[in-house]
């Protein structure tokens, strides 16, 4: 059931472009004002608003399991990984990007993309076009994974419940303490970021990227926006530091955010049939 309903909803995100209909966010917004009035705040705050939804919906799915032929329960399933992908619609962020790469705007790129990806920056601008391209490369590299790859990780192997639990972590920077909401991603990243590297050199350039990632897999402190930015550019065969002159820049950052875009539409697939082929297989 877990596998027909993660195919339901991959479907239904194809179909949509994202999950924007289901996301819905106000309920834990209140919820977790309710907790920190209570004077829960911090690691414990955090723990609670994730983790008692996790467990309602738990222990919900277990009585729906054996209701009409399981149906109730693949519903629900297929509602809680929609509303556990990741805010916004990332192809339009993408598009939004490469537009601005035709016309060189990469000041006006950096900015957009701070305010879609939620970033907290006290410069207006970081620095040269390669810079900001960079930077915007390395967001999207994370976006693309804690959107959707994270969260069926977490939904094959915890179930609903764990892909839920995964997104109210990742929810609870913005209004729990973002660095004690870092320290728990960072857990709760180390794993299916490694696994989603190792795609990225197994479709992109392996040749290239093998030593950048067997480097990067056993180095633990690595967190997930370091380790993916790293080999997926090493994947995508950029070297550094890159071309020197800023003009013409834009024809360039264009071609590798496209590149960027196939990497993680070739990994997704990747794992999607490993995942086909396990559940076949047991």
């Amino acid at each position: 059931m877990t596998f027909l309903a993660m195919t339901i909803a991959l479907l239904l995100m194809q179909a949509w472009g994202s999950g924007e209909r289901v996301h819905r966010d106000d309920w834990f917004q209140t919820f977790s004002q309710r907790l920190a009035d209570a004077g829960l705040s911090g690691g414990v705050g955090i723990a609670v608003a994730v983790l008692v939804p996790a467990a309602v919906v738990q222990l919900l799915l277990g009585t729906l399991e054996d209701v009409l032929f399981g149906l109730p329960w693949i519903a629900l399933a297929t509602f809680l990984l929609l509303y556990a992908m990741g805010r916004g619609d990332f192809h339009s962020m993408l598009d939004r990007y490469r537009h601005q790469c035709r016309h060189e705007d990469f000041e006006a790129a950096y900015l957009t993309t701070l305010a879609e990806l939620g970033w907290t920056s006290s410069s207006d601008n970081p620095g040269s076009p390669a810079e900001v391209h960079r930077l915007v490369q390395r967001g999207f590299l994370y976006e693309g994974y804690q959107r959707w790859f994270a969260v069926l990780f977490y939904f094959v192997l915890l179930g609903p419940a764990g892909a839920l639990g995964y997104r109210l972590l990742q929810l609870s920077r913005d209004t729990f303490d973002s660095e004690v909401a870092e320290r728990g991603l960072f857990f709760v990243d180390w794993l299916p970021a490694r696994l989603l590297a190792a795609a990225f050199s197994l479709t992109g350039d392996f040749v290239g990227s093998r030593d950048e990632l067997l480097q990067e897999f056993v180095n633990a402190p690595v967190d997930a926006h370091d380790l993916l930015e790293s080999v997926g550019r090493a994947s995508l065969g950029i070297k550094e530091p890159g071309v020197e002159s800023d003009a013409g820049y834009g024809a360039v950052a264009e071609q590798q955010i496209n590149e960027t875009a196939s990497l993680l539409l070739r990994s997704a697939i990747c794992w999607v049939v490993v995942i086909s082929l396990l559940v076949v297989l047991t």
